[in-house]
């Protein structure tokens, strides 16, 4: 099952959800991966660039994280 931080969902209209599968389909992608590719095509446009997510770091090993 799908971690729902990581996805989430969206409503179009029927004339854009078939707009969408028939460019996927054209171009052997899934909905999803095709909506992506059109997202961050104009999302560059725009000049934005997307930020890396910063590493988490945690020290202290594992006496750090057991209680005793």
């Amino acid at each position: 099952m799908p971690k729902p931080s990581k996805y989430k969902s969206i409503g179009v209209s029927t004339d854009t959800y078939e707009k969408i599968v028939q460019m996927a389909e054209k171009e052997r992608r899934n909905i999803s991966q095709q909506l992506s590719l059109l997202v961050d095509r104009e999302y560059e446009s725009y000049g934005m660039t997307r930020q890396p997510t910063p590493a988490r770091v945690i020290t202290g090993g594992l006496s750090a994280i057991i209680e005793d």
